[in-house]
């Protein structure tokens, strides 16, 4: 089986590099509202997804319905996150059996 390849590029054009920043600031603004929102949103969104854009969020039944709403609602944030939200509430164990 072939080894997928790897290539890494070093980006140095100030143009670019002040876009991804920007980007990555918008991307922890929408995060950011999400940790403070949280207790806002539970426990409606369990087993939902949940997309955040311009710091609202957008919860459907699945990922593409989330990012759909978020993108309508905010066609200019390139930083929108989403994820899913388990619907089973407590920690998660894990062990290993072997």
């Amino acid at each position: 089986m072939a080894q997928p390849k790897m290539v890494v590029e070093e980006i140095t054009d100030p143009i670019l590099v002040a876009k991804r920043q920007a980007q990555d600031e918008r991307a922890r603004r929408n995060s950011d509202w999400l940790a403070s929102h949280w207790a806002d949103l539970l426990p409606a969104v369990r087993g939902k997804y949940v997309a955040v854009a311009g710091q609202e969020a957008f919860v459907a039944d699945t990922p593409e319905e989330a990012w759909d709403l978020a993108m309508a609602a905010h066609p200019e944030d390139d930083g929108a996150i989403e994820q899913y939200v388990r619907s089973e509430r407590g920690p998660r164990i894990y062990a290993n059996l072997g």
